[in-house]
């Protein structure tokens, strides 16, 4: 069984999202694929002060994504002081009044906070 090459270049949100790991404190990054059996299974792997999380799907992309949730889902966002969720789509979410999605932006073609630059931003 072969693996694929993956290419970060396939979509452009995946670099964007492994910087945003960064930017929560992220001091490593690893993506890892497991091809002992059908499906491949791709593990995306960061480490915040020796403290390590893992997610793990059948595309590089969606592993990042889903540790990307894991770790800013139900966070604290240091700026507005509201709770954080992760969504790698840049469609309207519900309660934003209530949570800062950290989400795509197409236009800057990076993930940005729902709070980066409101003017009732508190922090």
């Amino acid at each position: 069984m072969s693996v694929k090459i993956f290419d970060p270049r396939e979509d452009l949100r995946f670099i964007p999202a492994v910087e945003l790991l960064g930017r929560t404190g992220a001091d490593s990054f690893q993506l890892r694929w497991s091809d002992d059996e059908e499906p491949v299974v791709w593990m995306a792997v960061a480490n915040w002060d020796n403290h390590w999380e893992v997610a793990a799907a059948t595309s590089p992309v969606e592993a990042v994504f889903r540790l990307c949730d894991a770790v800013i889902d139900g966070g604290h966002c240091m700026h507005c002081h509201r709770p954080t969720g992760f969504e790698p789509s840049p469609e309207p979410m519900p309660l934003e009044p209530i949570i800062c999605w950290y989400q795509w932006d197409p236009e800057l073609k990076t993930f940005r906070r729902g709070c980066d630059g409101d003017a009732t931003e508190t922090g």
